[in-house]
This record gives structure tokens, C-alpha cells and sequence, in this order.
């Protein structure tokens, strides 16, 4: 059965629909907007409305912060670095530079306050408790320690003597200028004058290095007297003749016994005034309880020490006991050798 097309349906819906008498029906219809157009409209009305609230919101922020200052008034203020002088400086910066100075000197103690006692301390250690090569070769190692210790402290040492150089200009009244140039250019000559120096001149008569091998040797060969430093450090080009080395005195015999009891030290302390050292309980003994100051008994000694003047000496306690065992062990060995050439 044929059924009606839509345009048919649409247009007997048209002639069925009455019109009003005053047409206002068909006016309101033709008012109404279509979807289309709805949606065309809505988004025009939006986008018209977000530009003008980002720029009330400019307009408030602007308010806020106030007037701008223009870009290029804050290029005048601002200093070319590139460009811009060493100021130089005068009396009244001295103090500055020599607070300086004195950092470093601080800080150079502090770091080397317990690094040389350290290396000290292993290297006693290592001598007593090895022989022949093997303590030969650990002890050249911490050897070099020692030295490398001893060039980082005269690196120090360079930046606080220069600083105090430029200090004692200031102090005169000098103004000096390009005073950075003049800094890194003193560092840099007292460290060039010192490693152009042999091993001989730059360790052989530092007391650090001395009282480093003095320790050793007396582990190694109590009782005797320790031999002068240069015969430790290979002679190098650069090098005095040996003549000349033979001017130089060897160091002095420890002796670990007591002046007072003639028996090895116990608890030792040393005088301040004299550097003589002395089993605690002697020396005590001898002093009394006063304060009163007395003849010092060390044989030779003309010096006046008191009870105030002795300090406990660790370092020197560690080398007795060393010395002790290492004396106990070659005792024993010859007593072995002894027994060997009866059998």
C-alpha cells in the first residue's frame, strides 16, 4: 500500500494550521530563533565577554603594584661589572685583610692539628711492628704522606704571609690598587720559589719532618743518637756538597730513663722550662708539695722548674713502651741464638 511522502505530510500540516486574525502567532514563530542560530549567538556573546574581564583583571593587578618604572631607568642603575674598577684600598680596609690572614692561619692549624700526630703515630707504629723490607717499604709510603702534608701547609702558609704582606702596606698609609692582581700574584711567587727547591732544602730542616723521622729511628735503633736528616733524603743536583753536610749535628740521644730513679719512665711528664722529662712520681716526690720552685735534677741543667711547669707527655709514654718491646723482643732473640750455639 503506497504511503504518503514526507513533504506531503508536511505541507497538508501547513494547510491545516488556521491563521490568527491579528497575526501575531506567526510573528512570535518568526521571532524565535533557530538552534543554529542560538548556538552562533551564545559563542559570539562569550568570546565578546572573556576579553573584557582579562582586562579588568589587568586593570586591578596594575593597581596593585603600582607604577612601573620603565626598563630603562633600571639599566642607568645597574653596575657594568665588566667595566668596573678595582676600588683601591686604604688603612681602614687593613683590619679586613688581616682578619683574613688570620683565618687562614686558623684554619690551617685546625686541619693540621691532628694530621701530623696521626702520621706520626702510624709511622712508630709501623717500625715497631715490622723488619727488614716490609718496613721499609710501608714506611716510605707514609713518608710521602708526611710531605704531601707538609706542601699543602706552606700552600697555606703562602696566602697568609701574602695577605700580611699587603696588610703591613696598608698599615703605612699606602693605597694600593688592583690589590686582587696583586694577591694572586704573591701566592703564586712563594709557591713557584718553593717547589723549585730540592727535597733536601724544603724538608731537611723542617721541624715537623725532623721530629717525624726522629721518631722512627728511635724505634728502630734505641739508644742511639739519630744520624742528620740529609742522610734520609737522596742528594739531588740542586744540592749542596757533601761537604758542607758534614757541618750539620745529628739529633740528640733520647734517653728513657729517669734522671731521678735512673730507671725506664713511668707516666712521664716533661718541664716546660727545660724540656726535661721525669717519671711522674719522682719528680713529685722530689718537688714536694709547694709551688716553690727548684733546681731541675736533670744532670748539667741550671734551670729553676716548680710542679706548674710539668705537663703529662702521651707522645713521649708511647715511645717508652715501643722502645720497651722492641728492646724485650732483641733480648729474646739473642737469648735464642745463645741457646742455639750451646745446643
Amino acid at each position: 500500500m503506497p504511503t504518503a511522502s514526507s513533504s506531503r505530510l508536511k505541507s497538508s500540516a501547513r494547510s491545516r494550521r488556521v491563521p490568527s486574525s491579528d497575526g501575531i502567532e506567526e510573528d512570535g514563530l518568526s521571532q524565535q530563533p533557530t538552534q543554529d542560530d542560538v548556538d552562533e549567538g551564545g559563542s559570539s556573546s562569550e568570546e565578546e565577554q572573556q576579553p573584557r574581564r582579562k582586562s579588568v583583571k589587568k586593570e586591578k593587578n596594575a593597581k596593585k603594584r603600582g607604577p612601573q618604572v620603565e626598563d630603562d631607568n633600571e639599566d642607568d642603575d645597574r653596575i657594568d661589572v665588566r667595566n668596573f674598577r678595582d676600588q683601591p684600598l686604604d688603612r681602614k680596609d687593613g683590619a679586613k685583610l688581616h682578619g683574613i690572614a688570620q683565618d687562614w692561619e686558623m684554619t690551617r692549624k685546625q686541619a693540621h692539628q691532628g694530621s701530623f700526630g696521626l702520621v706520626n703515630d702510624v709511622a712508630i707504629s709501623l717500625a715497631d711492628v715490622m723488619d727488614g723490607d716490609q718496613a721499609e717499604e710501608a714506611l716510605a709510603e707514609v713518608d710521602i704522606i708526611m710531605r704531601d702534608l707538609l706542601d699543602i701547609e706552606q700552600e697555606m702558609i703562602s696566602h697568609e704571609e701574602t695577605l700580611d704582606g699587603i696588610y703591613q702596606r696598608l698599615s703605612q698609609g699606602e693605597a694600593i690598587e688592583g690589590v686582587l692582581d696583586m694577591y694572586e700574584k704573591g701566592v703564586k711567587t712563594q709557591l713557584n720559589d718553593f717547589r723549585k727547591k730540592t727535597s733536601r732544602q724544603k724538608y731537611s730542616k723542617n721541624e715537623r719532618y725532623t721530629k717525624f723521622k726522629q721518631g722512627v729511628y728511635e724505634v728502630q735503633h734505641p739508644g742511639e743518637a739519630i744520624p742528620p736528616i740529609n742522610e734520609f733524603i737522596p742528594k739531588e743536583d740542586a744540592d749542596d756538597s757533601d761537604d758542607d753536610d758534614d757541618l750539620e749535628v745529628g739529633g740528640m740521644t733520647q734517653d728513657y730513663k729517669c734522671p731521678i730513679t735512673l730507671t725506664i719512665l713511668i707516666n712521664p711528664v716533661t718541664s716546660q722550662i727545660c724540656g726535661h722529662s721525669f717519671s711522674a712520681n719522682a719528680i713529685r716526690e722530689f718537688l714536694g708539695n709547694t709551688r716553690k720552685a727548684k733546681k731541675c735534677p736533670a744532670s748539667g741543667c741550671n734551670k729553676e722548674i716548680s710542679l706548674g711547669d710539668l705537663k703529662p707527655d702521651k707522645e713521649l709514654e708511647k715511645k717508652v713502651k715501643i722502645a720497651a718491646r722492641r728492646l724485650r723482643r732483641e733480648e729474646d732473640d739473642s737469648d735464642e741464638d745463645v741457646d742455639e750455639v750451646i745446643e
